[in-house]
């Protein structure tokens, strides 16, 4: 029997794209409460809307707060540990990208 493929279509991010809290709770699977504390401890960055006042996450808070739940289940990294390893986490990316464009 042979296996069917099924196509998926790859989804690109909108690097302008404004979430709400609920939305990325929804979309991480991570409780609204945790999203404030994180943002409140410097984990993430929210961005303010003007006109409502109500914090709002861009796509690059939507990625760090999937690497921080990933740490955080899976190396049961506390605070201290999550900013440790982000910031390193970080410099890895800068050097690669500079490397990179140096090829």
């Amino acid at each position: 029997m042979e296996s069917a493929s099924i196509d998926h279509p790859v989804l690109e991010p909108n690097p302008d794209a404004l979430y709400t809290l609920e939305l990325v709770a929804q979309l991480t699977g991570v409780s609204s409460q945790t999203i404030l504390r994180y943002q409140e401890q410097g984990l993430i960055s929210g961005v303010a809307d003007g006109e409502s006042g109500a914090c709002q996450f861009n796509e690059d808070a939507l990625r760090a707060l999937r690497r921080i739940e990933h740490l955080r289940t899976h190396f049961q990294l506390n605070q201290a540990g999550l900013k440790l390893a982000l910031c390193l986490l970080d410099e890895i990316e800068a050097l690669q990208s500079g490397l990179r464009a140096r090829r």
